[in-house]
């Protein structure tokens, strides 16, 4: 997979991701009372993108993903890191993905693979 994604004769790859997928059922607020399926913005199982981390907060990510309402548009939300499942790195492909991410940090891709595998092995 390394070697897929580290190919830079692929004109089509625009930068190197983490993916991540919303989990089934998430516990959320006082006392964890309010049992949902997925989150307010995102259905369970949707996949959403990791922007590259710009804070200390070890416990809150910064994700771009479609919402769940309105699956033509990406939103950017600020969520807890135990929402999220089956964290991998991936290669960005679509330009408007790209723009989404952009739109959030002005970094919005891993430098390497090898970056965004070692933040995978940190969380």
């Amino acid at each position: 997979m390394t070697e897929e994604l580290a190919a830079e004769s692929d004109p089509a790859l625009l930068g190197i991701g983490i993916v991540a997928n919303i989990v089934q059922v998430t516990v959320q607020g006082y006392g964890g009372l309010e049992v949902r399926r997925g989150t307010k913005h995102f259905a369970p199982g949707a996949k959403v993108w990791v922007v590259p981390p710009h804070w200390d907060w070890s416990d809150r990510l910064y994700v771009v993903g479609r919402h769940r309402g309105r699956f033509n548009r990406y939103i950017a939300v600020v969520m807890r890191r135990d929402f999220l499942e089956n964290l991998r790195v991936r290669g960005v492909y679509s330009p408007a993905l790209a723009r989404a991410l952009a739109d959030v940090v002005g970094r919005p891709f891993w430098n390497s693979v090898e970056d965004a595998q070692m933040m995978l092995d940190q969380w």
